[in-house]
């Protein structure tokens, strides 16, 4: 089904924008629109999106006053702010709300496509966990503040075990990162330039911490193959 979402915004040429933008992004589905708070309310209170994207200034009631009734009231969502404020008083406002992101108007189709990717690699590893260790937490507000394998990676090489090396750890972190879909030891091997035994010792330590998935396949004479696929932590 996707994440659900809903839209208030007063433009109508942003809401349709918005529209646009949305049906371009995998993983969202549209349950609603609103062109003001009263009836942006009302469809939150009844439909409960996982995600709002929230404008700040519309008539009567504004967004940051929305967002502070609907966490009043308890509502278990998350929003995205968008508007053409500058003020830090307002940004700040909407960040003592908790908001997930903040978009300044006018803004591109990229700049909309990060907060939503951003937010999706945040709501997938929430809803995935159980419990949460500290490395986790960390890594869950880099998902909605966008940090790639380049700012997670100091995390890592700081509790890398006795046997493996800090640069080459850093360089099959970014040859898998240019990965897509399923990869093995022995095609990491030859993009790095290392022994495929190596290799493998280095995406055990990444599928330990969380940072692989893997499966266990059978090749054409019943070997067993194993392989593996980016985390979410991957994403650039």
């Amino acid at each position: 089904m996707g994440i659900t979402i809903t839209i208030v915004e007063d433009d109508p040429m942003v809401l349709e924008l918005h529209r646009q933008y949305i049906n371009q992004i995998k993983g969202y589905k549209l349950i609603g629109q609103a062109a003001n708070a009263a009836d942006g309310y009302e469809i939150i209170k009844k439909s409960r999106p996982q995600l709002v994207i929230l404008d700040v200034y519309m008539p009567g009631e504004s967004g940051i006053d929305l967002l502070r009734r609907i966490r009043a009231e308890g509502i278990n969502i998350d929003v995205i702010l968008v508007t053409a404020a500058h003020r830090a008083d307002t940004i700040q406002q909407g960040m003592q709300c908790g908001v997930v992101d903040y978009i300044i108007k006018p803004f591109t189709f990229q700049r909309f496509k990060k907060a939503l990717k951003n937010y999706q690699q945040y709501y997938d590893r929430l809803s995935n966990a159980q419990q949460l260790c500290q490395r986790d937490i960390d890594c869950l507000k880099g998902a909605v503040s966008g940090e790639t394998v380049a700012s997670c990676l100091d995390d890592l090489k700081d509790h890398i075990p006795k046997g493996l090396d800090k640069v080459t750890l850093e360089s099959v972190l970014y040859t898998i990162n240019d990965q897509s879909g399923y990869f093995t030891a022995g095609e990491i091997s030859k993009l790095v330039g290392i022994s495929r035994v190596t290799v493998r010792r280095y995406l055990n330590y990444l599928f330990d911490n969380g940072w692989l998935k893997g499966i266990l396949s059978y090749g054409p004479v019943g070997r067993p193959l194993h392989k593996y696929i980016k985390n979410d932590s991957f994403s650039m």
